[in-house]
């Protein structure tokens, strides 16, 4: 049986380390200062919209920098210091300890989101946005950004160093966000062996699995039940493999 209060403990154990030091808070202010550099740029001024489609366009982009940011500590600093160990002496399972460590991450990203928020001022002072719209594009920033946490995460487990899992966390979260481009990657190849086939199939199936696609939808107004599954889905699949990870390296030691 799953605990609430454990999870919570763990939750705010690691939320208020992630505030112990400036490190948390620079990495909220870059968000949002990039976020807010992409959301008014020239193509802004030039559609005259009242939108946040050109964030929209490069939210994942954003993304691929800012998540692992917030998640090469969750394992790799508690390897480091050793306090993963004391940390599974505690009474409270892998699966409670996974969970709170989640959250405590999903809780930064959403201090992030939410001071981004500012973005939603600054369109209601130029225009007249339609706020059923900009809350869409805001609850699709925050479904993409909690299932790109859990592949952070998943990235931390598998090394000590902080540094590394920053990278691997950059290099996993490529996937989702860049996998519409390995249809034109494989038409490219076609090409070279002299074949002019079109892989409209696989193009159709790898766009539908990017992040950018999935997002078109939250910034057209509409909260898909397709993309909401997707995001669900995603990051259940990647706390499992989390929790393979962990137990194995738990009762390997």
């Amino acid at each position: 049986m799953i605990r609430a209060n454990v999870i919570l403990a763990v939750t705010k154990r690691n939320f208020r380390s992630y505030f112990s030091g400036i490190l948390g808070y620079l990495f909220i202010i870059v968000f949002c200062v990039a976020a807010s550099v992409m959301a008014f740029n020239s193509q802004f001024f030039a559609a005259n919209q009242a939108n946040l489609d050109q964030l929209s366009q490069q939210f994942p982009l954003l993304l691929l920098f800012l998540i692992p940011a917030i998640t090469m500590t969750t394992w790799s600093d508690e390897r480091k210091l050793g306090t993963d160990e004391l940390l599974f002496t505690l009474p409270a399972t892998e699966v409670e300890i996974l969970l709170g460590k989640y959250l405590s991450v999903l809780g930064v990203y959403t201090v992030a989101v939410l001071c981004s928020l500012m973005n939603g001022v600054i369109l209601s002072r130029l225009g007249e946005p339609d706020y059923s719209q900009l809350f869409s594009c805001y609850f699709g920033y925050w479904l993409s950004g909690a299932s790109l946490l859990s592949i952070g995460m998943l990235a931390s487990a598998l090394t000590n160093s902080s540094t590394v899992a920053f990278v691997l966390g950059v290099v996993f979260c490529c996937v989702p966000v860049f996998i519409g481009s390995l249809s034109r990657l494989a038409e490219w190849v076609m090409t070279l062996f002299g074949s002019t086939g079109q892989l409209y199939e696989l193009r159709t199936a790898l766009n539908g699995l990017s992040l950018q696609e999935q997002l078109v939808d939250f910034s057209r107004g509409v909260i898909p039940l397709s993309s909401f599954c997707y995001f669900a889905f995603l990051t259940a699949l990647m706390l499992y493999l989390n929790f393979v990870v962990v137990s194995k390296r738990r009762w390997t030691a």
